[in-house]
């Protein structure tokens, strides 16, 4: 089950094509912090926030919970991308080990005390979106329930479906407070 956050990111649409004065000022602004951009790019901009990397968080550990599952992936590039995919895994774990301490153990934790029992509660695993990408492919079977912010989100459930049978089979959902939306996947 992914869960893939789809308010934020790239998807936003927060973006402005080569050679428009929106772009020119926003490359001037970054030229002002030192960063290097060329002046004929297109530019955008990737908000990931506290409220819609959490909300999607507690919805994915709520549904394992729930469902009885046995781990919870968080996916990310903050390898990279440190303020916003890096920020995204960062406010989740914090939530996770506030909020749901008792119910979850973490990977890594599990890892360096051999004494630590993950018996009867949902392991958290954290994984750079690049690795999941094969992993998902390779061992599916590792994978239980995946949060990711959305165009790594668009990415692993189309290589999900893609082990299935492809797009056409596997349906999608986007859900909401209050509302939801099914479809089966791309027009199917």
């Amino acid at each position: 089950m992914i869960f893939r956050e789809n308010t934020e990111d790239v998807y936003a649409g927060i973006e402005w094509p080569s050679g428009s004065q929106e772009a020119a000022e926003l490359i001037s602004f970054e030229k002002s912090k030192g960063k290097k951009i060329r002046e004929d790019s297109g530019v955008g901009v990737k908000p990931i926030s506290p409220f819609g990397s959490i909300r999607l968080v507690k919805a994915a550990i709520d549904y394992a919970i729930k469902n009885k599952r046995k781990s919870l992936t968080i996916v990310h590039k903050g390898n990279i991308m440190k303020y916003t995919e890096g920020a995204f895994q960062l406010w989740g774990y914090d939530f996770l080990k506030k909020e749901y301490g008792d119910k979850i153990v973490f990977e890594e934790d599990l890892a360096k005390d051999p004494n630590l029992k993950a018996e009867g509660k949902i392991i958290i695993k954290n994984r750079i979106a690049d690795s999941m990408f094969q992993q998902i492919l390779l061992r599916p079977e590792e994978y239980d329930v995946v949060a990711t912010t959305n165009l790594n989100g668009d990415y692993l459930s189309d290589a999900a479906a893609a082990q299935v049978g492809g797009l056409g089979i596997a349906p999608g959902a986007n859900i909401g407070d209050g509302i939801a939306i099914f479809e089966a996947t791309h027009a199917t």
